[in-house]
């Protein structure tokens, strides 16, 4: 059986390529910028740890000037909201070692991602908050033909979800 993203590859010619990625909000306004939020499932191979991205909303090269990816499953597992990759040109910054990742100069950022997490959720849809419509999209955005592709991760990695966040699942 094909994988999505080799349906699409053999489907479409590469300007009619489609990549997978749900927006949640394009305009969280954080310090002097304001950020997008997006989730993208595992078929688009950027990364095999579910993620949660956040870009510059207007990056004229889309994505390319800042991304600071966050793993979903640390928060949902260690209640940590933790960097996995980030890339910020305007201070030079590339890591792709989520060891030598760091919050430092980005206090703004991670107090209102967090907030943000926990707060109403303004997307379509009856979420609990936006971590809730994170688990959503991450799942409905996924290859895996899973009931619910985040779970599966967690169980395959031999995790477990910490009980404050079990609602998400139940």
């Amino acid at each position: 059986m094909r994988t999505l993203k080799e349906f699409i590859f053999d489907t479409f010619t590469p300007s009619e390529t489609i990549f997978e990625m749900a927006t949640i909000s394009k305009a969280e306004r954080w310090g002097n910028n304001t950020y997008r939020i997006a989730v993208h499932g595992t078929a688009s191979g950027d990364r095999e740890t579910p993620h949660v991205h956040i870009y510059l909303t207007n990056d004229n090269k889309p994505y390319n000037n800042f991304n600071f990816e966050i793993s979903i499953i640390d928060i949902l597992c260690k209640d940590e909201i933790n960097l996995i990759y980030q890339r910020d040109r305007s201070k030079n910054k590339l890591i792709k070692n989520r060891s030598k990742c760091s919050w430092e100069g980005y206090k703004v950022i991670k107090d209102n991602f967090e907030d943000w997490l926990f707060s109403d959720c303004k997307y379509p849809g009856n979420f609990i908050d936006n971590l809730d419509a994170i688990i959503w999209m991450y799942n409905n955005e996924s290859d895996s033909i899973d009931e619910n592709p985040i779970k599966s991760y967690i169980d395959s990695k031999g995790l477990i979800i910490l009980d404050k966040f079990k609602k998400y699942f139940d």
